[in-house]
């Protein structure tokens, strides 16, 4: 029988814990008044990001720093407190850099220490291996999961478990996920097609697009920017070039039908971890027409969700730094069209 999800819809509290090391975190970015809002919204779940990795403290047994598991318990009765699910997302990940091949040696003892601290706790918290392995080949990877799968079982037979294929959590990739039998397992997706299109003034793509503004959605040839002189020669060019096309709403569509082909043949609940349009120089009105579509197609499909983000770059309010008034500051028009309530 497939996991149920018991939750529906909610949002990532990014840049939280996922500092470069422990001293770095700042523990009141977020606080008990945001998950009292996200609760008033309609929200049922948060997906919490935390670079587990970074928050060791260098010995041989990658022992966890002990007040980082103080933090989290906060945070997890925050959670209970307001019937909200938890996914405790191990984000020990870097945009380019690959996914280490020997990430087992660190990925499984962190784990056990997590299993060990909350395997007695409630069953608003989830676990999630690992946020969008890349440049691991799909039998590395799938063996690496499915130890830490096994590590988490042998401590914690009840907790759901998110697990994931490569290429950044991909729709392609989820057929390519061995067939695991453990029960009471979540797979996961991210979706930003066309990422050009989401991902218009990202810095931290290679090259950078912060170039790239005003592309809209779905796009028409005529409507599409020239391409500026330094994505020639890349994958920006030809992702322009191709753009007309991938937009179509029925491309989207049919990419998205994998999912339901995926949850079929393998009898498996599959849930979306990450989606979101950048909105520094996304065009308002075709963010707004992007999350529309894409949010109708998850309903039509039964797909539950955590967008990507709640406050920053992908966020619900109308700023893209920093923390953000609530509700004054909220997206009112972003928000209900996602399926909150404000």
């Amino acid at each position: 029988m497939p996991t149920v999800i018991p939750f529906s819809k909610g949002v990532n509290f990014s840049k939280w814990f996922e500092s470069r090391t422990f001293n770095d975190i700042v523990f009141d970015k977020f606080t008990e008044q945001d998950f009292a809002d996200l609760k008033s919204l309609g929200g049922d779940v948060i997906r919490l990001p935390v670079a587990f990795h970074n928050f060791t403290l260098g010995d041989k047994k990658h022992t966890l720093e002990p007040e980082l598991l103080k933090y989290l318990d906060t945070v997890l009765d925050w959670a209970e407190k307001y019937q909200i699910y938890l996914i405790v997302d191990n984000h020990s990940f870097h945009p380019v850099n690959p996914t280490d091949v020997n990430i087992d040696k660190i990925l499984i003892p962190v784990w056990e220490q997590v299993a060990k601290r909350y395997k007695n706790r409630s069953s608003y918290l989830i676990y999630e291996i690992l946020n969008e392995p890349h440049g691991i080949s799909d039998e590395r990877w799938g063996k690496i999961q499915l130890a830490a799968i096994k590590a988490i079982r042998k401590i914690d037979k009840e907790h759901i478990i998110i697990v994931g294929g490569i290429n950044y959590n991909s729709i392609e990739k989820l057929f390519s996920i061995p067939v695991y039998k453990e029960k009471n397992l979540l797979y996961t997706f991210h979706f930003y097609d066309p990422h050009i299109f989401t991902h218009q003034g990202a810095t931290w793509n290679k090259p950078s697009l912060a170039p790239l503004s005003g592309l809209p959605f779905p796009g028409a040839k005529e409507s599409i920017p020239p391409i500026h002189e330094t994505f020639k020669g890349t994958w920006v060019e030809v992702s322009l070039n191709n753009y007309e096309h991938d937009s179509k709403l029925s491309v989207l569509s049919a990419t998205l039908d994998k999912v339901s082909s995926f949850s079929k043949e393998r009898n498996a609940s599959v849930f979306c971890g990450e989606f979101g349009v950048f909105m520094n120089q996304s065009p308002a009105e075709d963010r707004i027409k992007w999350y529309k579509f894409i949010c109708e197609e998850f309903a039509k499909r039964n797909i539950t969700w955590t967008c990507w983000d709640y406050f920053g770059g992908f966020g619900l309010f109308n700023k893209a730094q920093g923390r953000a008034k609530f509700p004054e500051e909220l997206n009112t028009e972003l928000v209900k069209t996602i399926g909150f309530k404000c």
